[in-house]
């Protein structure tokens, strides 16, 4: 039975490894080795950089063909362990048969998806010590929706292997606190968060998870010399790796400045003092009353000692304010302060429907599995709880933080349908209730055989203990026939949520992995046709515009212009300078003659979508009214509350005199007036992307970004002088 059990669950771990991968080719199967979406068009670009020139080069690249006419400096403005892995990855592979970068950076969050859903199988068996739950918890996390996501083939972002960098740090960290031997593995944990650290700035999240486990074991009064062993080792080497390591331009000295990281400093130098007076206390033989004492002196002058160095460093601004992001976690999401945040749907609230959408069944294993860690707790598993109650309070702030609460979500789910099996395999082994020897080594080998870590070899009532309350213990031992119809209905239900679970997730799959940059459809025959108005347009740049042709486009589209088009962008993703993208916006947002004296100073072209006509109603008319705001938020005469459509369809006065108005449906509407100033270039085939060559383009302001570099030319000097600097609005 015993070699069954480890047989049958071994044969689930590679049906779910291969499932992992599997289910995540949809896209390849659907449309080929194709880069999904945008950011990940900027990844890949950015990894063709490095791949060809290497990593020095591509930390001192500035990039002019981006954020015309400022540049960007890639090097300190990117997380590059994205780069890194594909780098890595597509060197090894040149030593054995080379393969063409396209196809490993599409195939890279696929392969990742598995490592991630292994590594939180081992995170499970840390907290549990339950094979059976491990098991569970990496059959789900390689198959739900919340890490689906962001993990199918094409989506090349970096979210893509940083859920991995964050599994594996959370359980190399737990299992750094098994035993006062087990210190090797915060080295371990170290080096895997300074790989997260260059992977996504969701390192954050991590960081102050471990910070917060950390503070409530010592609060807890579970402090031991491992953990402030564990944790110091851990500090000290993800701080150096995250300070001075890979993304160290993009870092800096923000985890001794910035305030969503300075409380594991904190809880750092907290776990010192408390190490250092239990030393002090045992040199001289100290109670307990004398050891509180010494601690509380000892924190007194600390703080003390704090207030006066902050004191010192705070007129010079050593320390930053909460970012827009980390604030609108704890604000309503349209009341950040910032419209150019407010205005990303990912940034917005996450409604409920999300959470069934994307945990399915999960929703309803994993609250009992998580309360059922407070039984017998121990360090890991209040870990477990801790990341499950911090990551889903975050995830119903922010859309994109869903996916942090997936590994939380398999890890609590897992462990309850583990002890769903180990109560069915007790219930079948147990020979009656008979408290005699025989009975109590039938108890014994029914745990051994289950899974459980460390077997009690101790009577079956103490065994059976830890699976049934100890209210329902007489009946638990006597009444075998109970037991086993108890359980075959929880393994039926069971059976029954892991079905539909699986079911779930194949039929979203396909919907998630959809690579936005080409759409499917059906043509007027029913016939499946595949939509790729958007690589059309960027195809047609790139062959019918010169190689040095700026586009002027929302901020949205910039990657694309880029990796596709090959051609200079006005702004894109990265979003680093607020200014200038409510520079781009006044030039959509205002009338044709505004618009046009500032864009043939910054443009040859204008890009516009208008999917609303092929029945897409997420066009730049939709995205007007934030492009509105974000440009009032810097040039006081864009009033963003004249700039509306009303719900009858009717544009207000400033929208309809707008240039993005009149470039939208020109031709399209026989109401719009034609434009004076652009001149139509291109429409796609099914009318979802229009291009527009501006008319008397500025050569004087062109050549002058040519001969001087980076900077806006002396012609938009007086426009510039109009403008006001951004400050935040603090919510609080």
């Amino acid at each position: 039975m015993g070699i069954f059990l480890t047989q049958a669950r071994v044969g689930v771990v590679l049906i779910s490894l291969h499932w992992a991968v599997h289910i995540r080719l949809f896209a390849v199967r659907n449309y080929g080795p194709v880069i999904h979406e945008f950011d990940p068009w900027f990844n890949y670009r950015a990894t063709e950089y490095m791949v060809a020139n290497g990593w020095q080069k591509f930390q001192a690249w500035y990039d002019e063909g981006v954020w015309y006419p400022l540049g960007r400096h890639v090097g300190s403005t990117t997380y590059p362990g994205l780069q890194l892995t594909a780098y890595a990855l597509h060197s090894l592979f040149a030593l054995v048969k080379p393969v063409d970068l396209n196809t490993i950076c599409v195939y890279i969050p696929a392969g990742f998806g598995a490592v991630a859903s292994a590594l939180t199988g081992l995170l499970a068996y840390e907290a549990t010590g339950n094979a059976n739950s491990a098991t569970a918890a990496l059959f789900i996390m390689a198959i739900i929706p919340a890490h689906l996501m962001r993990s199918v083939a094409g989506g090349y972002d970096n979210e893509s292997i940083a859920v991995s960098a964050i599994v594996g740090t959370f359980y190399l960290w737990v299992r750094s606190l098994r035993s006062e031997k087990s210190w090797p593995y915060a080295v371990l944990c170290g080096l895997c968060y300074v790989y997260l650290v260059a992977a996504w700035g969701g390192y954050v999240f991590a960081l102050n998870m471990i910070g917060i486990h950390a503070a409530g074991l010592v609060l807890s009064g579970r402090f031991s010399r491992k953990l402030w062993k564990a944790y110091s080792i851990w500090f000290i080497i993800g701080t150096s790796g995250a300070v001075f390591g890979p993304a160290r331009y993009l870092v800096g000295w923000q985890p001794f400045q910035s305030l969503e990281q300075l409380g594991p400093t904190v809880v750092f130098f907290g776990l010192l003092i408390w190490q250092a007076t239990a030393y002090i206390a045992r040199q001289r033989k100290m109670n307990t009353m004398g050891l509180m004492k010494l601690r509380a002196q000892v924190i007194v002058a600390s703080v003390l000692l704090a207030a006066v160095v902050a004191f010192a460093v705070l007129p010079a601004g050593f320390f930053g304010p909460l970012s827009a992001r980390v604030r609108g976690l704890f604000v309503k999401h349209t009341k950040t302060g910032n419209p150019l945040v407010d205005s990303v749907a990912e940034h917005q609230a996450t409604p409920s429907r999300v959470y069934w959408a994307y945990f399915h069944v999960v929703c309803f294993l994993g609250p009992p599995g998580c309360l059922a860690m407070l039984y017998k707790l121990q360090d890991a598993k209040i870990f477990v709880i801790l990341y499950a109650l911090v990551a889903y309070y975050f995830s119903g702030k922010m859309i994109r933080l869903v996916l942090l609460l997936a590994p939380a979500g398999a890890v609590t789910a897992g462990h309850m349908i583990g002890l769903v099996v180990d109560f069915t395999l007790q219930a079948y082994e147990a020979s009656g209730g008979k408290k005699d020897s025989k009975g109590s080594k039938a108890s014994a080998k029914a745990s051994t055989k289950s899974g459980t870590k460390k077997p009690s070899a101790k009577a079956d009532s103490k065994a059976e203990a830890s699976v049934v309350p100890s209210e329902l213990k007489e009946l638990y031992e006597e009444q075998v026939g109970f037991r086993r119809v108890t359980a075959l209905i929880l393994c039926t239900i069971v059976g029954f949520c892991m079905w539909r679970l699986t079911t779930h997730a194949f039929a979203i799959a396909p919907s998630l992995s959809e690579p936005q940059i080409m759409l499917r459809g059906k043509g007027r025959d029913g016939r499946p046709v595949i939509i790729d108005d958007f690589r059309e347009a960027y195809w047609w740049l790139r062959d019918n515009t010169p190689e040095d042709a700026r586009v002027m486009a929302w901020w949205d589209y910039g990657y694309q212009i880029n990796g596709v088009a090959n051609r200079t962008s006005i702004a894109d993703g990265n979003t680093w300078n607020h200014e200038h993208i409510a520079l781009l916006g006044k030039c959509l947002v205002s009338n044709e003659n505004v618009s046009h004296a500032i864009t043939k100073h910054l443009a040859d072209y204008v890009l516009i979508w208008t999917t609303r006509f092929a029945g897409m109603y997420s066009d730049d008319i939709a995205k007007s009214p934030h492009m509105a705001r974000i440009a009032g938020s810097v040039y006081p005469d864009i009033k963003p509350a004249e700039f509306y459509v009303s719900r009858e369809g009717t544009p207000s006065k400033m929208m309809q005199e707008s240039v993005l108005w009149r470039l939208h449906h020109w031709k399209l509407d026989p109401k719009a007036e034609k434009p004076l100033h652009f001149e139509e270039a291109y429409t796609t085939r099914n009318r979802m992307v229009r291009i527009y060559k501006v008319l008397d383009v500025d050569e004087e302001s062109k050549r002058w970004r040519k001969e001087h570099g980076p900077g806006y030319p002396p012609a938009l000097q007086q426009v510039l002088a109009a403008s006001k600097p951004f400050e935040q609005i603090h919510g609080f």
